[in-house]
């Protein structure tokens, strides 16, 4: 589950590099002329055309070539701040922020009202990982521009990304409101209002995108997702098939058809979604332990004591797969498993409630570092070492230098590699 985990925040990483990526591009795209200082016509002539060679050439994406033209523009005019911004954006477009980050801090340097540079300085902070530099960034771009969405969006993901959801929400909110049919500020909007456990709120901006973007699979499957937890299950039903129908293929449109058929007691139904939910992704346990349930009530109990099992293989920490083993062992007279596993569900019972308790702290204070923290210890007291390490990864964003967290990377980290060389 580790290695998967590592998998899924590396294309998570990867997606926002290249949305930051893109971003800078869209932003230098758009931009307008900055004033010229005097030089001797000359080389006011010669840094002119290179500038203007460089943006051709970044106009047909040869970015490295377009980044000769723009150093020799720099060089020719070491005060100009557009050359510089246009040079690091070539670094940026090509997600080299370690690159681009000195040439924007130049051009912000010379001239710190000049939006390009500015935003650019603030997605390359972005892409970086230096949460608290972004921030600012964002907000001194939005003090020299409030009226582009594509910063509050940003800003909001930010925001997201960090697990600040109300903060987020706001910034997407803006978004929208400057640019009404931004596709990716409703839809993150949505699912913030659904992580701050207000699904009605969820809807409603999913269907507002629906309205703008009828054939956006994903927000289909979102929709439903709100639906369920809400109950509504015909509503969700009906955003899942139209999500199917436009191409989505990920589990959870599956495994929630199967939930609502097995509470309608369509158990060949339900057996059916659970089983193409696992063709989508064959680790995804929750549809082994349900495929389970489903297999115990048309009678068929070794078959569904391998189902829990193999819940329980791609999720040692799934609570309701070892009651479930548990309950059937106990009926099949396997009273020293059953009993066995009922322990361990004691424990991870227990796990989930302080961990209940613990999400609860942070979400009422996100920015608050003991709630972070303990979030984290909690995770290390039961043995998540991953989640431990992602929880205290996020709070050194947010507060650089905390020594606890510091600490316990410095002991997670060793304590890999001493298990890896064991290995």
């Amino acid at each position: 589950m580790g290695n998967k985990r590592k998998e899924r925040d590396r294309a998570v990483g990867a997606s926002r590099r290249r949305w930051i990526a893109a971003a800078v591009v869209a932003v230098v795209a758009g931009a307008s002329w900055y004033g010229l200082y005097w030089h001797p016509k000359q080389v006011e002539k010669a840094a002119q055309t290179a500038l203007r060679q460089g943006d051709q050439l970044r106009g047909q994406n040869r970015m490295d070539e377009a980044a000769a033209h723009y150093r020799r523009a720099t060089d020719l005019k070491p005060d100009w701040a557009q050359a510089w911004t246009n040079l690091a954006m070539t670094h940026a477009a090509a997600e080299r922020f370690a690159e681009a980050l000195p040439l924007y801090e130049r051009a912000v340097a010379l001239a710190p009202d000049l939006f390009e540079a500015q935003i650019g300085l603030a997605l390359t902070h972005d892409g970086l990982g230096d949460f608290l530099a972004a921030e600012e960034g964002y907000r001194k771009s939005l003090a020299l521009r409030s009226d582009y969405g594509g910063v509050f969006y940003s800003l909001g993901y930010l925001y997201q990304q960090q697990g600040l959801y109300a903060e987020a929400a706001v910034q997407y909110e803006e978004a929208i409101v400057r640019i009404p049919s931004f596709l990716r500020a409703l839809a993150n909007l949505g699912l913030v209002y659904d992580l701050q456990h207000d699904p009605g709120k969820a809807v409603e901006v999913y269907q507002r995108a629906l309205r703008a973007h009828p054939d956006e699979g994903p927000v289909h499957a979102r929709l439903g997702k709100s639906y369920m937890k809400l109950s509504d299950y015909e509503g969700a039903k009906q955003a899942y098939r139209r999500a199917l129908e436009l191409g989505v293929e990920k589990p959870g449109p599956y495994y929630d058809l199967g939930v609502v058929s097995e509470q309608e007691d369509r158990l060949e139904a339900a057996r059916s979604y659970f089983h193409q939910a696992l063709l989508k992704d064959a680790s995804h346990a929750d549809s082994y332990h349900r495929l389970g349930a489903v297999t115990a009530k048309m009678g068929e109990g070794d078959l569904a004591a391998t189902y829990y099992l193999e819940a329980i293989k791609r999720n040692p920490g799934h609570a309701g797969a070892h009651y479930s083993l548990a309950q059937l062992y106990l009926q099949q007279d396997r009273v020293d498993e059953g009993q066995e596993l009922m322990e361990i569900f004691a424990r991870l019972r227990e796990y989930e409630g302080r961990l209940a308790s613990a999400k609860r702290a942070v979400e009422q204070a996100p920015r608050d570092a003991q709630a972070a923290y303990d979030l984290g210890m909690l995770h290390l007291e039961f043995g998540y070492v991953n989640k431990a390490e992602a929880v205290f990864d996020l709070l050194l964003k947010l507060h650089p230098g905390h020594a606890g967290a510091v600490e316990r990377l410095v002991e997670i980290g060793r304590v890999k590699t001493e298990q890896g060389a064991a290995g």
